[in-house]
């Protein structure tokens, strides 16, 4: 499920962290810690009768960590720097959202 290449045209830029991935969507709920830095960002989808959430975590200093979430089943996940995860969260999400997911 999980594309690393290109996105689709006429999306606009792609979101470099978690904060501007945040802004292009309400329903991103973006939980802060004691000293403002993020969390958690979780985003979820309701298609075709099954609920989507894609989430982002920090798991070490430079590296975040994303999973999908399909209804009650971890069907996807990826690491990589925020910026990388931010976009492919992005990208996760258009693919749902037109339903180009499994």
């Amino acid at each position: 499920m999980i594309s690393r290449g290109p996105g689709p045209d006429g999306v606009g830029a792609a979101p470099r962290s978690v904060a501007e991935l945040a802004a292009t969507s309400a329903g991103w709920k973006v939980e802060l810690g004691e000293f403002g830095r993020w969390l958690t960002a979780e985003h979820q989808v309701v298609r075709g009768g099954r609920r989507w959430l894609v989430g982002l975590t920090p798991v070490g200093r430079e590296v975040v960590a994303m999973v999908v979430w399909r209804d009650d089943a971890l069907v996807d996940h990826a690491r990589g720097t925020e910026r990388e995860m931010a976009v492919l969260a992005h990208r996760t999400l258009i693919g749902i959202v037109e339903d180009r997911a499994g």
